[in-house]
């Protein structure tokens, strides 16, 4: 027996061998003529301008790791917030060490 997909309701239903093998909407190959190929801009900010090249210069002529390639602005946002992170294991740490020594107070909750 064969079954083939229902395009309304969405559920199998019982079909013959050929509706079953040949479903609806495919068809025979047929070729499309294509015009030139016209590029422009992504953006019309952009105004053709390819910043791809740019940064790859920049990337491939720095020694730097890419986080810090751009410069001051890019090393102190990394350093800020590996700053931020040190504080917050520190926070974490500390909190680890009273709840398992036990001197972590619990706040009573009503019932």
């Amino acid at each position: 027996m064969f079954y083939k997909q229902n395009s309304f309701a969405g559920k199998l239903i019982p079909a013959e061998a050929a509706a079953a093998y040949q479903p609806q909407g495919l068809g025979g190959y047929k070729e499309v003529k294509t015009g030139p190929v016209i590029e422009a801009p992504m953006s019309s900010s952009s105004a053709g301008v390819n910043t791809v090249r740019q940064w790859q210069d920049i990337f491939k002529k720095s020694k730097n790791p890419v986080f810090l390639i751009r410069g001051v602005r890019d090393v102190v946002i990394y350093r800020g917030f590996m700053g931020v992170v040190a504080v917050g294991a520190g926070f974490a740490c500390y909190y680890y060490a009273m709840m398992a020594t036990g001197k972590l107070k619990r706040k009573e909750r009503p019932h």
